[in-house]
């Protein structure tokens, strides 16, 4: 895929839209189905031919406006959010790390892949199914064990803030280890299409006006 600074927006709003999901669901219990279903869907698109074909943007909509919120907070209609932006660099420094261990990565590569097909078995129309089958309970555990089985024992544990009563359900825990495993996705795709540390330091501004044009092309 090329480097450009549309695919670079569009990488990091999907991973700004799993950060708030993530601290959503840790906080307040809330699925919000619609904002979570595009990054699942993500998860089992392995051969893309654009950026498009992974993340709509009209389905970025919330990491967006995030994304606006977290780089340039003087216009943001809401606060800036320091545990969510935490959240996202979090999952971009374990991205970062998993590339550079390569049997690990490569072996994520091949669970990928298995996973896909037990996704597909279980919804054979998956990748243009409703949002509830998106979410479905047997397809986040699906996810969630993927993470738990092979990131969780090679990295760092990430600390996830939240009410103690929503962070011991199983379900929750699920569903965060899926959005987290979104998070990462969203992240190996902005270094796929170009995507470094000083993008962020040195082009935020583009990347600003980027999000704020793709907002505005929606009709928000």
């Amino acid at each position: 895929m090329a480097s450009d600074t549309y695919s670079e927006t569009l990488a990091l709003a999907a991973l700004f839209q799993s950060a708030t999901q993530i601290q959503r669901v840790a906080r307040s219990g809330a699925v919000d189905e619609h904002a979570i279903a595009p990054l699942m869907r993500a998860l089992v698109v392995t051969n893309p031919n654009t950026i498009e074909d992974i993340y709509a943007v009209k389905r970025l909509l919330p990491g967006l406006n995030q994304l606006l919120t977290s780089l340039y907070p003087k216009e943001a209609t809401q606060p800036k959010n320091a545990e969510l932006i935490k959240i996202a660099f979090s999952i971009m420094n374990l991205e970062a790390n998993l590339e550079k261990q390569s049997m690990v990565f490569s072996q994520l590569d091949k669970e990928v892949d298995t996973l896909r097909s037990n996704v597909l078995l279980l919804h054979p129309d998956y990748e243009n199914a409703e949002d509830n089958i998106l979410v479905d309970y047997d397809v986040i555990k699906l996810y969630s064990k993927i993470y738990s089985n092979l990131i969780s024992p090679n990295f760092p544990k990430l600390i996830i803030y939240g009410e103690e009563s929503y962070l011991r359900r199983t379900e929750f825990q699920e569903m965060i280890r899926a959005l987290l495993l979104a998070g990462i996705r969203a992240s190996l795709l902005w270094h796929q299409v170009g995507g470094k540390r000083y993008s962020l330091m040195f082009r935020y501004k583009d990347i600003i006006e980027c999000a704020r044009s793709l907002i505005s092309s929606q009709g928000n």
